[in-house]
């Protein structure tokens, strides 16, 4: 097979919404990655990265992952200097890492990210979350809410009266907390 001659240059991508994100965030990916750098190297091989990126509450598919290597994966350090490196070895350092994680964050569409929110709790897709729902998911995380106050908040923000926060309830409700 022919080589074109053209080696793949990897760029290291811009860190500006990376640096505009909350600490919180900031942290959120920060153990990602260290969760996900199985041998501890500070690096990240490309199934490593689409862990991380799950792991941030991204599905890409992968040819926008294969994408991302290509254009920001960069040589192992004990590769050949002289030898072209294909993409699957390449591996992300932490800043791009870091980079390329705070710009789909901040690219995120928040009404989508409340749809997804939303779809946690109702868990059986009825479209609403219930009493039985905000019970469950308090259990799960080791919060055990009274039962008192969780009639309460279903009883607050069920407008309509239906028994539940519908999506749209949900969507004002969390968009008027920001």
């Amino acid at each position: 097979m022919a080589s074109s001659g053209r080696a793949i240059q990897y760029t290291i991508p811009a860190r500006e919404d990376f640096n505009k994100l909350a600490d919180e965030q900031k942290t959120r990916i920060n153990e990602a990655f260290d969760l996900f750098d199985s041998n501890k190297d500070g690096l990240l091989s490309y199934e490593e990265f689409r862990f991380v990126l799950r792991a941030l509450g991204f599905e890409l598919p992968k040819p926008q992952t294969y994408d991302l290597l290509i254009r920001h994966g960069q040589k192992p350090a004990n590769w050949p200097h002289d030898q072209e490196c294909a993409p699957v070895y390449r591996l992300f350092t932490l800043p791009t890492a870091q980079a390329i994680s705070g710009t789909l964050i901040r690219g995120r569409d928040p009404r989508e990210e409340l749809r997804r929110a939303f779809r946690l709790f109702d868990t059986d897709g009825k479209g609403m979350i219930t009493q039985d729902d905000l019970r469950k998911v308090s259990k799960q995380v080791g919060n055990n809410i009274p039962d008192a106050d969780i009639a309460a908040m279903v009883e607050e923000f069920d407008a309509s009266g239906k028994g539940g926060v519908d999506e749209d309830e949900f969507l004002r409700l969390m968009l008027s907390k920001k």
